[in-house]
């Protein structure tokens, strides 16, 4: 008789949809584009699905043990999946409570001067840096922003 049981592939399917889910949110730090928020959607779907793949995997191996087999592995894919859909409803919340950055620099703007401490000690001012070399060539400085809200 256990050999004639099929294999419960929903819990395989719940954790390939929310490897999917954590690459396509992942995706949002790589790629910007008009639209990204397709992107968005598409996660919080895969995720979703993922879920209900996990429910169907667990009631497959519990309410239909006789046909289907896997009472190990649907509720660890489950809990898994179920993981993924919370930990990005969490994001989504938190992201949305975040102030607007109305005043952040855009792309391409020149940033105002500034004076700083380099890692020696040393006053070094962003005028200071930008100065041309001695032959003449031009020279760049790349600033990095860290939004942080604490």
């Amino acid at each position: 008789m256990n050999g004639d049981r099929k294999k419960n592939r929903a819990p395989l399917a719940a954790f390939l949809l929310a490897l999917a889910a954590i690459g396509a949110s992942a995706s949002f730090f790589f790629v910007s584009f008009r639209g990204e928020i397709v992107l968005q959607w598409l996660a919080l779907l895969l995720a979703l699905a993922g879920l209900i793949w996990g429910v169907v995997g667990v009631r497959r191996a519990y309410g239909q043990s006789q046909i289907y087999g896997g009472k190990v592995t649907a509720p660890i894919f489950a809990v898994i999946a179920l993981l993924v859909l919370g930990l990005m409803g969490f994001g989504w919340k938190s992201a949305r409570q975040l102030p607007a950055s109305t005043g952040a620099p855009q792309v391409g703007q020149k940033a105002p001067d500034f004076t700083l401490s380099d890692s020696n000690g040393q006053q070094v001012s962003l005028a200071q840096l930008l100065q041309p070399a001695a032959g003449g060539a031009p020279k760049a400085v790349l600033l990095i922003f860290y939004r942080g809200y604490w």
